[in-house]
Parts: structure tokens; C-alpha cells; sequence
């Protein structure tokens, strides 16, 4: 494919801090198309993914309590610049008899509507009075991100969105340590004057850079695809896009959870005590792993031997390594992974896969990345729940970027204007982007995992009562 750059692609390659073999690479991952990832097989109990015994779970405790006590720094990280259209998509068009029966019964519940305007009408009448409502310009719902969407109602009248309850589940969980979210630009200082409002100041926000966009193909013409004036169509990255971000925090640990994975007030103690096993198994792989480095630079005789079987919890087929080789193994950043046990859909989760170089490790892996051979074999699901250890054992943070396979993108085919286009996204921001990292996989509870994927869901009456 020839490349007639113009001189609006070379602004727009500068503006994003591109040079012309970003622009060449993207081209050719976009022509060549995704491939499956080289997945080995599925992590299982007790072989990729750890089960906490009660024992586990005190030593796990303690070494929380431990790192909470120590001078390191802690944050939360939550990816929330996604717009809410795809929530409100069950309410558009003719409305599908589960739709019809939820909003009857529980739909005047909705935080975001007022309970009286709605339970005096019919059940019929009730549901599409409400989905009218729901999709109506003003205030326009499903144009917000939705972190701003209202999801829970308490019985004093509070109504609270996922950016409080965030801020209020992380701040009992870590008192003083900073919250830090993803936002769209356009959304920010709204964003921060409701936070402000509700006494959460300290929190601070980040925005996904444009040198992070794709550029996408146009498969009718099998060119880059461009616009009726001829520009190239720019693409946000995908969530891969925000290891930039990641890389951006100046913390010791940082945990990461979804926007749309909140829980009201009266479940966030369980699930708190969750993150306190993540934490505390974080902290005390990383406290490992800095011994063993030590004691290889010290020269200790039985260190090698210590270091090969440590390193054997995080790859199948280890290959046998030499003095320096072993402390550049050790020297990566790690992460603490839930899994959520699956009720037998098929699709991603954890899995054995073989990277670039060889090694077979253990990944979070998305539906689509897997071969036919490999879905539905499962048994854990990914709820995006992690720990990351971002400092080497000096204490210096790691540039992340270092570590990203990035070999694993994603294309996927989208409509734009009419025309068909492949989409390119960076390497998913827990798949590719951490794939050369130190990785555990523990098992955590199912209810520990509450997203709001639908607004079907914010009417289970787990979330109100």
C-alpha cells in the first residue's frame, strides 16, 4: 500500500508526537488485521490461579496493614472517560418484552428518576413513560459519561453516581491516598465541581493523550481511511491507550478498577476486605521479590536456586537462566489479578498464552483474542480488578512502556459514515500492555463484581436494599 502523506497528515502526525514509522507501523498492523493470541490453555485452580486458604487470607491481611504503615504511596486508578449510550441501548426502539417487564416493576426505582412521577401509572404505561424519560434531550442521559449517571438512591433522599461511590469506597479502604480518574476533557470540570460538592477534593484527573489514537483502514478502498475533505480519521486507542496514563502515576501501588464496577455503601466492606487480600499479597510478592534481588547482587550461594523456584509461580516451562538473566526476570513490575469464577459462558479470562520470546505465562485474554480451540474452556472471568507494584527495587518507577507486548493489538470492524472501516487498538491495557509483567491471579468472590453494563442492572435490588 503506497503512502502519499500530504501535508495535513504530516500536522496531524506532529500534532500526536508521531513520527512517519508510527504512521508506517499502524498502517501495517491495520492491513495485516489482529491475530488470536497463542494461548496454551486456561489458568485453573491451582494452576495460574491461587485460592486464598484462611491462613492466606491473615498472612494477606497483614501485609496490608503492613504497607498501609510504610512510607509507600498507594492510588486508585479508574478508567472512566466511556460515554453511557451503550447502557441506554435496551430503551431504544420497540421495547422487548424483559424490558417492558423490568421497568413495570422496578423501573420507578431508578436514581435518576423521581420515584412518585412514576408508580401511579400502569405497568405498561410505567414502561414507556420511562424509557421516554431516560432518553429524552434534557438532561440526556446516554450523552454523559457514565461515571456521572446516577446509581444508587438511599433512604435519606442521597443519590450518588459511580464517581462518589468511588471516592467513598476507596477512601474507607485507604485513608489519605490519592483517587485518580480518566476523563473526557469535555466533561472535567463538571466532574471535579460534583466531586468538590460532595467533600471528595483530592482526587485528580487525567484525560487519554491524542498520541495514544489509531489510525483506521477503510476496506472498501483498502486504504487509510479519510474523510470528505481528505483528512485521515484519528481514533482514540482503545483502553490500551491509557498505559500512558498508568505510567504517568507517581505511586508505589496502584489499583485498578472499571468505572461501572460500584456497589452501594453496604456492600463495600466485603468487598473492601477483597482488596485488602490483593493489596497485602502485592505487597508481600514485591517484598520477595526485592530479597531475591538483593541476595543475587550479594552474591548469597543459595540465591539462584531461590529466585528460579520463586520465578516458577509466574511461568510454565521456565528456561534455565544465568546470574544476570535471573535479576532481569525479577526486575518487572507486578500485578495482583481477581478472577471471579464463571458460570460457564464462553469467552476470556485467564489463560496460559506463549509470548513473542517464548515464554508461556500467565494473561488476561479477551474473547476475541482466543482461537476457536480455546473458547468456552475457561473457568474464571476478568472483573478488572488489580493490584500493580509499580517500583524496582531501588524504589524507582518502572516506564511501563518497556514492558507491553506490543504485538498484542486488537483491529475489530466498525461502520463510519456508511462505510466499512477495521479499527485499530492498542494492546488492552490488562492484556498486551501488561503481558511482560510478574502476574498472580487469585480467586475472589462473584459478588465482589458489580458492573452497570445496562440499565437493566441498575434495578437489581441488591443495589437498594
Amino acid at each position: 500500500m503506497a503512502n502519499p502523506w500530504n501535508e495535513l497528515d504530516g500536522q496531524g502526525f506532529s500534532s500526536r508526537h508521531w513520527g512517519l514509522d508510527e504512521a508506517e507501523r499502524q498502517q501495517a498492523q491495520l492491513t495485516k488485521g489482529g491475530v488470536p493470541v497463542d494461548a496454551i490453555a486456561p489458568c485453573l485452580q491451582g494452576d495460574g490461579v491461587f485460592v486464598l486458604n484462611e491462613d492466606g487470607q491473615r498472612q494477606a491481611l497483614t501485609a496490608f496493614s503492613e504497607l498501609l504503615a510504610s512510607n509507600l504511596s498507594l492510588a486508585r486508578f479508574v478508567p472512566a472517560s466511556g460515554a453511557a449510550s451503550r447502557m441506554f441501548a435496551p430503551l431504544r426502539g420497540e421495547l422487548s418484552d424483559v424490558v417492558v417487564q423490568a421497568l413495570a416493576v422496578n423501573g420507578h426505582q431508578l436514581p435518576m428518576l423521581q420515584p412518585e412521577d412514576m408508580a401511579s401509572l400502569n405497568p405498561a404505561d410505567r414502561a414507556q413513560a420511562i424509557a421516554t424519560e431516560l432518553l429524552a434531550p434534557n438532561p440526556g442521559w446516554s450523552n454523559l459519561p457514565k461515571g456521572l449517571i446516577p446509581f444508587h438512591r438511599y433512604p435519606n433522599g442521597d443519590v450518588r453516581t459511580p464517581f462518589e461511590e468511588h471516592a467513598r469506597e476507596w477512601h474507607a479502604l485507604a485513608p489519605g491516598q490519592r483517587l485518580h480518574f480518566t476523563v473526557p476533557p469535555q466533561f472535567l470540570e463538571a466532574i471535579r465541581d460534583l466531586l468538590d460538592s460532595k467533600g471528595f477534593g483530592a482526587v485528580d484527573f487525567s484525560i487519554q493523550s491524542s498520541e495514544t489514537d489509531t489510525l483506521a483502514l477503510d476496506l472498501q478502498s483498502n486504504e487509510l481511511a479519510r474523510d470528505a475533505q481528505g483528512q485521515l480519521l484519528f481514533r482514540p486507542g482503545g483502553h490500551g491507550a491509557l498505559l500512558h496514563n498508568l505510567n504517568a502515576m507517581p505511586d508505589d501501588f496502584v489499583f485498578i478498577r472499571n468505572i461501572d464496577n460500584v456497589v452501594p455503601q453496604h456492600r463495600m466492606g466485603a468487598r473492601n476486605e477483597v482488596q485488602r487480600w490483593m493489596g497485602g499479597e502485592a505487597y508481600r510478592l514485591t517484598q520477595e521479590r526485592n530479597a531475591l534481588t538483593e541476595s543475587l547482587k550479594e552474591g548469597d550461594p543459595s540465591a539462584m536456586d531461590r529466585a528460579v523456584l520463586w520465578l516458577q509461580g509466574f511461568s510454565k516451562d521456565a528456561q534455565p537462566l544465568a546470574h544476570d538473566q535471573l535479576l532481569d526476570a525479577l526486575n518487572r513490575p507486578i500485578r495482583v489479578a481477581g478472577m471471579v469464577p464463571n458460570e460457564g459462558e464462553a469467552g476470556g479470562g485467564p489463560f496460559w498464552i506463549r509470548l513473542k520470546g517464548g515464554d508461556v505465562v500467565p494473561a488476561i485474554v479477551e474473547g476475541a483474542e482466543l482461537n476457536e480451540g480455546m473458547l468456552g474452556h475457561g473457568t474464571h472471568f476478568n472483573p478488572v480488578d488489580i493490584c500493580c507494584s509499580l517500583t524496582d527495587p531501588n524504589g524507582v518507577s518502572y516506564d511501563l512502556s518497556q514492558f507491553a507486548a506490543h504485538e498484542l493489538f486488537f483491529t475489530a470492524k466498525k461502520d463510519w459514515n456508511g462505510r466499512p472501516i477495521r479499527i485499530l487498538e492498542r494492546p488492552g491495557l490488562w492484556n498486551g500492555a501488561m503481558a511482560n509483567w510478574l502476574t498472580r491471579f487469585i480467586e475472589v468472590p462473584a459478588d465482589t463484581f458489580a458492573p452497570v453494563k445496562s440499565i437493566l442492572d441498575l434495578m437489581d435490588t441488591g443495589r437498594w436494599k
